[in-house]
Formats: structure tokens, C-alpha cells, sequence
């Protein structure tokens, strides 16, 4: 009789460590000596870690009403640690109304649907005791309707006791008659710059304000919300089952003849970080978390702190106040809490765009969304090859015919350590929870005319049923060669839950982020659901078979030993956990080829895209000299070979040499 998957996860404690199966062939290096100079003569090293997003709704539920929680996570810890994960990223914990979580209510509290602060603290206890970090998803930008900074800010800039009301500028209100044009921010501030050379001062000048210019929302909707319509939204939200009967309350004490920002709806209302007690808040709040034994942040939408339009994001006035402001953060922490790590979600491609945000001391790392992008174009074609004009100009990953993986990230690693003094740290991704799932997009057809096919739409049959690719057979292969390319990258790989069984999932968000796979039938002939399942929601992908934990956790060709089989290799070569990256040129668009150096070691990465074993002659590098033995094949290839100068790779297979 099978143990119960909980009763084997329990039973794996501290073994994360062990090997699995046949261990495939990971051998430590003993050229501590080694004779090698990199290109450039400099070797920056990032410190590596393996990080896990999770989505704590989703997760594990641990108390029977559906709903992931503290105690789930917690219960689960020991398959983290076994599968090898060091850090993890926590979605928002904070009190909130909806399930995603991401409109805050309530900072310095946790969702009450994942548990009490006692809970959330003994899971923190529990990740430390297995060596995992835990970073918390932070939201900065806006906040939540609920929030009491914004049902106080809403009773007006003066309160009844004739003083000033403290929150009224934690927010940017307008009059509603203020003067709303159809121009871009970046527009209106050209204008205000030249009416203030031409006059000396802004004396005179009328004040204008962009009615639209929304990265979000587009040109059709505008960004503010009147005041006035509150009290109706509020009814219909009601009425919808949103909000409960007692928020009709909160209609009596809300100012008229004013409108506020909220790109993101009105539901979310943006925070003003041009008020200096908005500022020394967030940092409080950041503080109290830190305090309370969590090891960093995720920073949600970074880029737009200051500047709440799309056309001023990257304008050079507003990278000065985003990075003023970033870089005092920092600085604030680390005061008491010098290990804190911040990453940011700087949603972009065009690397001069993002490398502000890590400058002279600015955030330690960015998400890498660029290479998200090229890791899915190069594993959903088996090649390299790239035609840029079949990309949207705003979505191109290069103007070349190659995807230029190992060149244009060492120029962007270039760019980004000489901006941060070589502390910059990459966080490279395959997809996460605002992206249709890895293995989705390899397996079904997707919207071809979208911007982008991270966050198209799946094309359907009339019965609703996905529409298969053609090559869908091969999308479990394909992203084991996904795996291979993000877990021999630098820095800190970030993997979202389920991306490690091969867990469905595509737009819209609801159905990226259902209850994670951990069991192969995890609905009983009545549709109960089994005790842990996490199916807070409508499930629609995650219904078990072999893309679950449990049928994958015994079978040594599976996904899941994959993942576990990379990742302990990675910890096994410190040039792959902690190394830089050089380029290997040889003539192939089928193979991604790539050295990785600590100074005391350096390795030769190549991976076969194909479903055909390749044959490469491999040269000596001057730099880095001959890659002579092969240090790792794995478990599951029987066929990749090295003989003299020609090294064999199997289909769909990587091999590291040193």
C-alpha cells in the first residue's frame, strides 16, 4: 500500500541533501588552482540562491475551508527543502479584500484567511530552520479601497475639527473641475519646464493634468475616479456580494467635488510618495516585517512609485525621484538590517530602462524578464533562430537572427554591475504568476497577434477545451531544456510553485494561480476535495494525474526529479551557484553553449534544444583552455558522450565539462 504523499513528505525531514536515484554524475572540482583569466579580466560573482514563489491561497491548505494558509506552507517545508530550495517568495500576506491579495488594507497585518501573525512567524521559524529565506511580496504603488490611510484621506483635507487631515496627502487628489487634457505627463512637464524659463516662475501658469496616458488601463479609460460616484460603486459592490452591507457606512463620510489617481482601478488607489509622511511610512512597514524575521522584499511595480503615467516612467526627472527615493529605502534598513534583500519588478526589456533601479545603491536586484522571454523562444522552437520582425517592436527580444542568450547578458550584467559597483544580483524566472504557465505554452495554441505570448490569450475549441500545438507531445521536454537553461543561469533563479510537476495554467490570472498539484486524484467520485488541497477557487487546469506531486515523486524520469536533479547540481558546482558567465561560441543555433566561472573554477555548459542527439567539435578557449571531462550528464542520459575534442549530446539533454 502507497504511503500518503504528506507521510513521505514528512518522513524526507532534513534530506533535502541526499541524492536522488542514480545520482547523475556531479563530481567536485579539485582545480582550485586553475590557470584561467576571463575575457574582460574581471570575474563578478553573484552570490546564487533557488527561490520558490508562492501563492499562499493556493498552496497548502491546512485547516479544511479550502483556502491555503501559514500552517500549509509550514507543513510543507520539508518537500522545499528536499526538492533543494534556499529562499522563497511570499505573494501579499497583508490584510486584504480580494484574493490576489495585491490592495492592501491593512500593512502591519496579516490575511486573516492565512492564519494569525503566531502562525505566519512559526513558519518563518520553520523555513529558517531548514535554510530557506523568505521574502515577502511588498506593495508600494497603491493600496487598497479599505485601507484606513484612504477612508481617512477620504473625509477630506481638513477634518471637522478645522485641522489638517494626515493621510489627505498620502494620496493625489485633484478638484474635480481640475484642468484634465488629452496630453501626456511627459507632455505637460515639457510645458511646465519651458513656462518656467520663459517666466522665471510658475506665477500665471494653469495647472494641467493627464486625463489618460495609463500603461494599464490604455487610452480608453481614464486614470482618476470622482468622488462623487463612490457612494454608487459602493451599492453596486455591495449589491455584487464585494463588499459586506456595513460598507454602506462608509459612503457618509466621503468628500464630493474631488477625484483621485488609481491606475490600477478605483479600487486601488495610488499612493502619493511625494508626501514625506507617505514615505517615512513605507519604510515602517518595511521595518515592522523585517523585524518580524522575514529576510527581504519583492517591491510591486517599482517602476512606478513616481511617475503614475506611462509615458514619464523612464524619463530622466523621474528616474531621479524613483532612485532618490529607492536608494534612501535601502539605506534606511540596512541601518538595522544590513542583510535585508530587495528585489524590484521592473517589468521591461530595454536593459537602460532598468538599470537605474540598482544603481550606487539602489535595489540589489531586478527580475529578468528579458531572458523569461528568450528562455520560452528557444526552447518552444529547438533553436536560436530568430526573426525580429515577427515581434512587436515593444515586445522585440533583439534586432539580430539569434536570441544572442549568453552575449546580450553579459552586456546586460556588464551594464547593471558597472551601475551598482558589482553588487547587482540577476534574478532570472521562466514564468510567474501575472504569465501563462511554462508548460501551457508549450503544449496549447496561444493568441499569435498578442504583444505578448507570456500573457496571450489560449485559443479554445467550441467545446472550451485548449487547442493543442502541433509538437505538444514534446512539451514535457521541453521544459526540462527550459529548466536546464534557467538553473545553469547566474544569480538567483526564481521557479513559480508547480512550475517543478508541470503544472497547467494560462489567462486569465485566476487559472495561472490554482490550488498547487499535490495529488494525482485530488477529487474523490463527489467531487470532495482531498485533505491539503488548497482549491480556494474554480479549478480548471490543476486537476492531478501525472502532473502532480504524488505521481511524480517516486519516478526518477519525472519533471519533479528533474528539478531536484538540477538544483543539487547546482549547489554541487559553485561556478553554476555562484559564477559569472562567458561566452563559448560555436556554430550552432541548436545548441545554447555557455561557461560559467567562480575564480577558482570554471565549467562548459552546453544544451541540445533538439529532440536529436548533436555532435559538436569543441576547441580550447583561450581563455579558459580545455574543457576535457564531463562533470555532468544525468541520470536519465545514457547516450551523451565525450571523445577526444567531439563531445555527443542527447536529445533534449545538457552536459557540463570542466
Amino acid at each position: 500500500m502507497k504511503k500518503s504523499i504528506f507521510s513521505k513528505l514528512m518522513a524526507l525531514g532534513l534530506a533535502s541533501s541526499m541524492l536522488i536515484g542514480n545520482q547523475a554524475m556531479v563530481l567536485a572540482s579539485e582545480s582550485s588552482s586553475a590557470s584561467f583569466t576571463a575575457k574582460d579580466g574581471v570575474i563578478d560573482e553573484q552570490p546564487g540562491d533557488v527561490f520558490y514563489e508562492i501563492f499562499v491561497r493556493a498552496f497548502r491548505d491546512s485547516d479544511g475551508d479550502s483556502i491555503g494558509d501559514f500552517k500549509g506552507v509550514e507543513e510543507m517545508v520539508p518537500y522545499l527543502a528536499d526538492l533543494g530550495i534556499t529562499g522563497i517568495w511570499l505573494m501579499p500576506i497583508t490584510q486584504s479584500s480580494s484574493e490576489h491579495c495585491y490592495d492592501v488594507n491593512n500593512y502591519y497585518e496579516v490575511n486573516s484567511d492565512y492564519g494569525t501573525m503566531e502562525d505566519f512567524q512559526s513558519m518563518l521559524q520553520t523555513c529558517h530552520e531548514y535554510g530557506i529565506k523568505v521574502v515577502m511580496d511588498l506593495v508600494v504603488n497603491h493600496c487598497g479601497f479599505k485601507n484606513v490611510w484612504f477612508q481617512e484621506a477620504l473625509k477630506g483635507p481638513t477634518l471637522e475639527d478645522g485641522s489638517a487631515n494626515p493621510y489627505w496627502d498620502y494620496f493625489t487628489f485633484i478638484p474635480s473641475d481640475a484642468n484634465l487634457v488629452e496630453k501626456t505627463a511627459a507632455e505637460i512637464h515639457d510645458e511646465e519646464v519651458a513656462y518656467l524659463e520663459a517666466h522665471g516662475s510658475m506665477e500665471g501658469y494653469e495647472v494641467q493634468y493627464p486625463m489618460y496616458d495609463n500603461a494599464t488601463q490604455g487610452p480608453d479609460k481614464t486614470v482618476w475616479t470622482d468622488t462623487d460616484s463612490l457612494p454608487i460603486i459602493i451599492e453596486k459592490m455591495i449589491s455584487y456580494g464585494y463588499m459586506q452591507p456595513e460598507a454602506a457606512e462608509m459612503a457618509e463620510n466621503i468628500i464630493s467635488g474631488y477625484k483621485y489617481l488609481a491606475i490600477f482601478g478605483f479600487a486601488m488607489p495610488d499612493l502619493n510618495f511625494e508626501s514625506e509622511a507617505l514615505r517615512e511610512e513605507i519604510k515602517d512597514v518595511a521595518a515592522y516585517w523585517l523585524e518580524a524575521g522575514v529576510d527581504g522584499f519583492r517591491l510591486d511595480a517599482a517602476r512606478h512609485i513616481y511617475g503614475d503615467y506611462y509615458s514619464n516612467i523612464y524619463t530622466d526627472y523621474m528616474f531621479e525621484k524613483n532612485m532618490g527615493f529607492w536608494k534612501d529605502f535601502r539605506a534606511s534598513l540596512e541601518k538595522e538590517y544590513p542583510d535585508a534583500y530587495l528585489i524590484g519588478e521592473v517589468w521591461e526589456k530595454n536593459t537602460n530602462n532598468v538599470a537605474p533601479f540598482v544603481s550606487e545603491g539602489g535595489l540589489h536586484s531586478i527580475f529578468d524578464f528579458n531572458l523569461s522571454s528568450k528562455i520560452y523562444e528557444a526552447v518552444s522552437n529547438e533553436s536560436t533562430a530568430y526573426d525580429p520582425e515577427a515581434a512587436a517592436e515593444t515586445n522585440r527580444l533583439t534586432d539580430g537572427t539569434d536570441l544572442n542568450i549568453v552575449s546580450d547578458l553579459i552586456t546586460y550584467y556588464d551594464l547593471l554591475g558597472e551601475a551598482s559597483n558589482y553588487e547587482f544580483i540577476d534574478c532570472p524566472f521562466s514564468t510567474n504568476h501575472d504569465q501563462n504557465r511554462m508548460i501551457s505554452l508549450l503544449r496549447y495554441q496561444f493568441d499569435e497577434t498578442a504583444a505578448d505570448i507570456l500573457t496571450a490569450n489560449i485559443l479554445t475549441n467550441e467545446d472550451g477545451t485548449p487547442v493543442l500545438r502541433e509538437d505538444a507531445d514534446k512539451a514535457e521536454d521541453h521544459a526540462k531544456v527550459a529548466a536546464d537553461l534557467l538553473l545553469t543561469m547566474p544569480g538567483k533563479p526564481f521557479m513559480y510553485y508547480g512550475e517543478e510537476i508541470g503544472m497547467d495554467g494560462a489567462k486569465p490570472d485566476s487559472s495561472i494561480r490554482e490550488c498547487m498539484a499535490w495529488f494525482e486524484e485530488p477529487f474523490d467520485a463527489e467531487g470532495n476535495a482531498k485533505e491539503g488541497l488548497a482549491n480556494y477557487n474554480k479549478v480548471v487546469y490543476s486537476l492531478g494525474g501525472e502532473s502532480s506531486v504524488e505521481a511524480q515523486i517516486d519516478d526518477p524520469t519525472s519533471l519533479l526529479s528533474h528539478y531536484k536533479e538540477l538544483i543539487q547540481t547546482r549547489k554541487d558546482i559553485p561556478a553554476l551557484m555562484n559564477g559569472d558567465l562567458d561566452e563559448y561560441p560555436i556554430d550552432s543555433q541548436e545548441i545554447v553553449s555557455y561557461i560559467r566561472m567562480t575564480n577558482e573554477q570554471r565549467v562548459l555548459v552546453l544544451i541540445n534544444l533538439t529532440g536529436e542527439a548533436l555532435t559538436q567539435e569543441l576547441s580550447a578557449d583561450p581563455n579558459y583552455g580545455e574543457f576535457t571531462s564531463i562533470i555532468f550528464q544525468s541520470q536519465n542520459d545514457t547516450s551523451s558522450s565525450l571523445d577526444g575534442q567531439n563531445v555527443t549530446i542527447a536529445p533534449y539533454s545538457m552536459i557540463i565539462l570542466e
